[in-house]
Formats: structure tokens, C-alpha cells, sequence
């Protein structure tokens, strides 16, 4: 199983590299824009790093879907079904490999973003007043924003739990593509619906989680609830491969 991960890690490990290299030199920009007090520098820094965490952990979990699709229709990675590793430990590495990227992703920009904050606070002195402003804004419009240190952290737990399953949900369409309905007519289209189906369906169940619950226990919930979703639909995904699946 470990070799099966270094694997998955090594056949996306180019775009991370140049995620990386991206945010480098837009945090060089920031930073020349608060100790420069460089007013576009620190307005662009603040858009590209917001835009390259965003779309970049969207892009981790997109290319591990395209990587997926062309395992399964080409010969790209032929060998790797004639390993001696059953469907579930392939599609495992592939999901784990998935999971670990899109968390350790957004753990990394969500540190960033922490000490970046500290950095211009520190050294902007109407940086505070702008963030109270936005606050006292907030409430006037009935949003209250209570969160703890806590909070925060399990809501970017959730957002990218969340993204996982919407992944997972991705890999089981595409494995239903490539076999039960795999030289049928509209097949493409018809497990692309299935994707909606199934991702509406997993949204509607975590959407059943009471309102009235703390905030800290909502998300909670709502973490448990996007792991056993993805859970299951690796399961079903596995299950398939191992019987229907032929390369």
C-alpha cells in the first residue's frame, strides 16, 4: 500500500511544485506591500494568495479525477491493475493520496493566511479598525460571526471534507463510466448525471444536520457526516471495480 501511495503522490507531485512556487512569489508580493507599504502590492498579494489557495486545492482534487479517468481508459497506467494489489487498495492509495493533498493543502494556506493576518495587523496600523469596521457591518446586517480559534478551524476542516466527498463522488462516476455502463450509448453523459444525482444527494443529508445544534457540534457533524459519505462511496466504487471492471 505504501508503494501504491508513493506512486499516486508521484504522478501529481509537478503541479504541486508549481502550486507552491506560484504562492511563493505571490507572499513575496504581500509582504513587499506591507513592509513597503505598498498599496497595490499588498491588494494584489492579499487577491493571489486568496485565488491560489482557492483554486489550487479545487485543481488538487480535479487532477486526481483526470489521473483517475485516464487510468481507467487508457494505457497510461495498465500495470498498475496487474500489480498484486486488489481495486480497493488501488482506489484507496488514489483517495488517501486525495485526502491527505487536499487537507494538508488547506491546513498549509489556512496558516498562511493566519500569519499573514498577524504580520499586517503588527505592522498596518489601520489594518484593525478596517477589520472591526467589517465586523460592527456584519452585525448591523443581522450576520453574526461568532467563532473561536476552534470554530475556525473545523470550518475549513468541513469545506474540505466536504470537497473530498464531492471528489470521491467523481471517482465513482467515472468508475460506472468505465464499467456497467461502459460501451452503452450516452454513457458519459448519463454517469455525469449520476454525479449530480449522488452529489445532491450527499449535500441533502448533510443539509439535515439541526440548525439549532452549537455551532462547534454542527461542524462536527457535518465533518462525520461528508468522511462516512465518502466512505461508503469508496466502498461502492471498490466493489464495482472488483466485478465489473476490465483492463
Amino acid at each position: 500500500m505504501g508503494k501504491l501511495m508513493k506512486y499516486e503522490f508521484r504522478k501529481t507531485m509537478f503541479s504541486k511544485i508549481v502550486l507552491l512556487v506560484i504562492t511563493g512569489v505571490l507572499e513575496i508580493v504581500f509582504l513587499a506591500g506591507v513592509f513597503l507599504n505598498w498599496d497595490d502590492g499588498l491588494g494584489w498579494g492579499i487577491i493571489g494568495l486568496t485565488l491560489c489557495a482557492i483554486i489550487g486545492i479545487f485543481y488538487i482534487g480535479i487532477e486526481s479525477l483526470m489521473v483517475f479517468h485516464r487510468d481507467l481508459n487508457t494505457k497510461q497506467s495498465y500495470m498498475l491493475f496487474l500489480t498484486p494489489y486488489n481495486s480497493y487498495q488501488i482506489l484507496g492509495a488514489k483517495v488517501l493520496e486525495n485526502g491527505i493533498s487536499i487537507f494538508l493543502a488547506g491546513c498549509f494556506y489556512a496558516a498562511l493566511a493566519a500569519l499573514d493576518l498577524a504580520i499586517a495587523i503588527g505592522y498596518l496600523g489601520g489594518l484593525k479598525e478596517l477589520l472591526e469596521m467589517i465586523q460592527i457591518f456584519l452585525e448591523q446586517l443581522e450576520i453574526t460571526i461568532t467563532f473561536t480559534t476552534v470554530d475556525s478551524l473545523l470550518f475549513v476542516f468541513e469545506v474540505l471534507a466536504s470537497w473530498l466527498m464531492t471528489v470521491v463522488t467523481g471517482i465513482l462516476a467515472v468508475v460506472l463510466s468505465a464499467t456497467v455502463l461502459a460501451g452503452k450509448r450516452f454513457s458519459g453523459l448519463v454517469s455525469f448525471l449520476l454525479f449530480f444525482l449522488i452529489a445532491w444527494g450527499s449535500s441533502a443529508l448533510m443539509n439535515r444536520i439541526p440548525d439549532t445544534l452549537a455551532v462547534t457540534t454542527s461542524y462536527l457533524l457535518s465533518i462525520l457526516a461528508a468522511l462516512a459519505c465518502t466512505a461508503v462511496m469508496y466502498l461502492i466504487s471498490g466493489w464495482i471495480m472488483e466485478r465489473k471492471l476490465s483492463v
